[in-house]
């Protein structure tokens, strides 16, 4: 399974890909009512890693799992585990290296929590979707408008033979594709959609761009021309495992919709990033 890679050392990462209402949020997190067999990639990845690393122990293998959970909106970081009194504060989150020489990223302002059960997951993922949810309220369904990221870091050690591990399991609901009509009357609400829709598209052309750059050997790989794939950098190159899903509508009057996201499906299947390599020693 390509999540247990993450227990190996190897970065992960899993976008989910398509426009708005096609179902990517129901792939990452599932469907309400905690009903399993509705449960989305996010808490099913999480429960095999857990399981399997209370396996592991068995021979030796320690592991620690630590969550944190962004969205990206209009170039925009903002924690979604947010609490009290940090909750609504507006504070922009900043990306940073950890250390000065560092490659390792990190998010200013957002809070990292230590996870070890399903229910602690589900925890996160019910208070992202309520703050997700005013956020909708009051920034014109910011939510549908945005990347979610979420990211387990996942550190492993086996004292008596000196080993350890350490990756990211980066698991992404990318805002939607869509392109906004070209003849729309621009009213003060549709000015502020196609900012929007001016972002993601950005975003979007980005991630492609680097994952042709990397496919191509290039010497420069533009990450820092968009703040999901500098967040997600370490999780994007030739060391890195990645899959796309692709969510498509199955409505007639979204085929141009479809049409565009398999394009853009077809040309990262394309891609050939390299040998994975896992960070153990």
């Amino acid at each position: 399974m390509l999540v247990q890679s993450a227990l190996d050392g190897y970065p992960v990462c899993i976008f989910a890909y398509g426009q708005t209402g096609s179902g990517k949020t129901f792939t990452m997190e599932g469907g309400p009512g905690g009903d399993p067999q509705l449960e989305g990639l996010i808490p099913r990845a999480l429960r095999h890693l857990f399981s399997v690393a209370q396996e592991l122990s068995g021979q030796g293998w320690t592991y620690s799992f630590v969550a944190s959970y962004v969205e990206i909106y209009n170039e925009t970081v903002r924690d979604l585990l947010a609490t009290g009194t940090r909750k609504g504060q507006g504070g922009e989150c900043e990306i940073r290296r950890a250390a000065p020489g560092s490659e390792e990223l990190t998010v200013t302002n957002a809070r990292y929590v230590p996870v070890s059960c399903e229910k602690e997951v589900e925890a996160l993922l019910h208070l992202a979707h309520q703050n997700r949810a005013v956020a909708r309220t009051a920034q014109n369904e910011r939510s549908s408008r945005s990347h979610s990221v979420f990211q387990l870091q996942i550190s492993g050690q086996h004292s008596s033979r000196g080993l350890q591990c350490g990756a990211s399991l980066s698991l992404v609901d990318l805002a939607g594709s869509e392109r906004l009509d070209p003849g729309l009357a621009l009213g003060p609400g549709e000015r502020e959609r196609l900012r929007e829709t001016q972002a993601i598209n950005s975003s979007l052309s980005t991630l492609g761009l680097v994952i042709m750059a990397l496919s191509n050997k290039e010497s420069h790989v533009p990450y820092r021309n968009s703040k999901l794939t500098y967040l997600l950098q370490n999780s994007l190159g030739g060391s890195a495992k990645m899959l796309m899903f692709v969510n498509i509508s199955p409505l007639e009057e979204n085929v141009s919709e479809s049409l565009n996201s398999l394009r853009f499906a077809s040309k990262v299947n394309q891609c050939v990033i390299g040998t994975a390599q896992a960070n153990r020693k």
